[in-house]
């Protein structure tokens, strides 16, 4: 059940991070595209709405792209003196505790989401809709939080993640 749900969830991290890439080459664009144009003394309005916009998904995605592949910042320093089990057992119950503070993200997220939704909210001199970027908001944290309980019950139970198992 563990490896079916570490294939699917590992196809949605994937075309989630394509997304956050490409947000990333979106915003490397703007930027040089800003800079560039500001030196011959044009401005654009709107760019840095544009970039706190794309921040978003880059960031968001980012995380969860982190948390599946192991990426994410972890102490070492007790777990390598244990046995590999008792490692396991502990780094998954640490992967549950983080996850909990996910979950109050996720909750003022959506509160949030349903709150500026609700008065039609959008950007300042472009009048972006913000409520598509809110609730990806939503959903990459809630991503991260499906891939950190995945992790945490790999770990406890000692299976290893489909990609490692591949290589």
């Amino acid at each position: 059940m563990l490896k079916l749900l570490d294939t699917g969830l590992g196809w949605v991290v994937r075309g989630t991070t394509l997304f956050g890439i490409f947000a990333l080459m979106a915003l490397m664009g703007l930027i040089v595209v800003t800079v560039v144009f500001r030196a011959i003394g044009i401005a654009f309005p709107g760019t840095y709405v544009l970039s706190e916009l794309l921040l978003i998904p880059t960031i968001t995605l980012s995380l969860a792209y982190a948390a599946w592949s192991g990426a994410h910042t972890r102490v070492e320093l007790v777990t390598q003196l244990l046995p590999k089990r008792g490692a396991g057992v502990i780094d998954g119950l640490m992967l549950l505790a983080g996850s909990v503070f996910w979950v109050f993200v996720i909750w003022a997220g959506i509160r949030n989401a349903l709150h500026h939704a609700a008065q039609g909210e959008k950007t300042p001199m472009l009048d972006i809709p913000v409520a598509p970027f809110r609730w990806l908001l939503v959903f990459a944290v809630g991503l991260l939080i499906a891939v950190l309980v995945l992790r945490a019950a790999q770990a406890i139970t000692g299976k290893t993640p489909v990609e490692e198992t591949q290589e």
